[in-house]
């Protein structure tokens, strides 16, 4: 972990308290794995942008998980916490001010399910791990694991990424179809990318009704992340398109979904699912 890492009395005072203010935001992906770090990063970057520090979650089992973007391994995992009885916060990886790398799992999550105990355990983990953090945002691959058993992450707001593609499309409702099963009637976030506004108002509207019919439950749109070269050409750099190009319009729609989600104004009131 970096040298300058922040521990100050607040921190302390939280920790002794149990509390935790850290907003969990689990991703659900229907694009591209590459594309989807690229999303989340500069998402991460939007949000340390509006002075939130980002914990990225790599909860995925997947290959190109979203650690794979860190600039070292990353080499110990949340589930080994109690194990080596270690510092949990030994465990979370500083890329860049604001920013913080780890790993959820060696193995699959959802085999713990009859294990109530170490389900609490690690969810417990996810709550204490440096809690004056604002976001964390998990991201998931439900082909290889469903860490939504831990209590933590199945209270977490929930963003599914889609393209415009038939196959994107199909493959983000039928994620929220297997979640809602699982975890009942809630809002789910849709983030349409590489898409122009029209076609992200179109894929929103139909994949709403169809959410409306047959689950009867609201798909809220977070907005679109558009088509822009500038976002590929940070990528080549090495760099975010919020740092590299800040007034590019995929910049713009990074820093409007960040200002979403620190201002919570992209959540439904609690009283919108009993009426």
């Amino acid at each position: 972990m970096a040298s300058n890492s922040r521990v100050d009395q607040a921190d302390g005072l939280r920790r002794l308290i149990g509390e935790n203010s850290t907003q969990h935001i689990a991703f659900l992906s229907a694009i591209a794995a590459p594309q989807k770090n690229a999303i989340l990063n500069n998402l991460a970057a939007a949000l340390v942008n509006k002075g939130s520090d980002v914990h990225l979650l790599d909860a995925s089992l997947h290959s190109q998980g979203i650690s794979c973007i860190a600039e070292k391994p990353i080499e110990h995992y949340l589930s080994d916490v109690a194990e080596q009885n270690a510092d949990i916060d030994s465990f979370l990886f500083e890329q860049s001010k604001g920013i913080y790398f780890s790993k959820l799992s060696r193995a699959p999550v959802k085999n713990l399910g009859d294990q109530a105990s170490l389900l609490e355990q690690l969810s417990k983990s996810l709550s204490e791990i440096k809690p004056d953090i604002n976001f964390c945002i998990s991201d998931i691959y439900l082909d290889n694991d469903n860490p939504f058993v831990l209590p933590e992450l199945a209270k977490a707001d929930v963003i599914v990424l889609t393209s415009n593609t038939a196959d994107s499309i199909t493959s983000a409702y039928l994620q929220i179809k297997a979640l809602h099963a699982q975890l009942g009637r809630r809002p789910y976030h849709v983030l349409v990318v590489d898409s122009t506004l029209e076609q992200a108002k179109k894929i929103q509207h139909n994949m709403s009704q169809a959410a409306k019919v047959y689950l009867a439950v609201p798909l809220l749109s977070l907005g679109v992340i558009p088509r822009d070269d500038f976002l590929d050409r940070a990528g080549q750099m090495g760099r975010t398109v919020i740092d590299a190009f800040p007034t590019a319009t995929s910049a713009n729609a990074f820093r409007s979904i960040a200002t979403q989600l620190v201002e919570k104004t992209h959540s439904l009131p609690s009283a919108a699912l009993t009426n």
